[in-house]
């Protein structure tokens, strides 16, 4: 198995983990969902734009041949793929926090 799959999977596990995460929060059940998918759909979304990038020509797929804009949009990615689950979570637990202050003020 190459190198990218396991990054593929290690970034799914700590999708799912955070998911999880998100699921034992007491939210509203649309919002539990919002942000479960949100957490899967993050890097998903972020893996499909390198991918693509790669695949069109627009990067590189080695570090080593890539030039500044790249890397850095190379670096942003990684950074997206297993900080963006954890934004999520935060959100999840921050929204979580403001909903028995909205219903204390009814």
């Amino acid at each position: 198995m190459s190198n990218h799959l396991f990054i593929y999977l290690i970034v799914a596990l700590n999708a799912a983990c955070h998911a999880i995460l998100i699921w034992r929060l007491k939210l509203e059940r649309g919002s539990k969902w919002r942000f479960c998918l949100a957490t899967v759909g993050v890097p998903a979304a972020v893996a499909l734009a390198v991918r693509l990038g790669v695949a069109t020509g627009i990067l590189h797929a080695h570090l080593a041949e890539q030039v500044g804009i790249e890397r850095i949009f190379t670096s942003l990615a990684s950074m997206l793929l297993i900080g963006g689950p954890w934004g999520v979570t935060a959100a999840a637990v921050l929204s979580r926090k403001k909903e028995p202050v909205l219903a204390a003020q009814q």
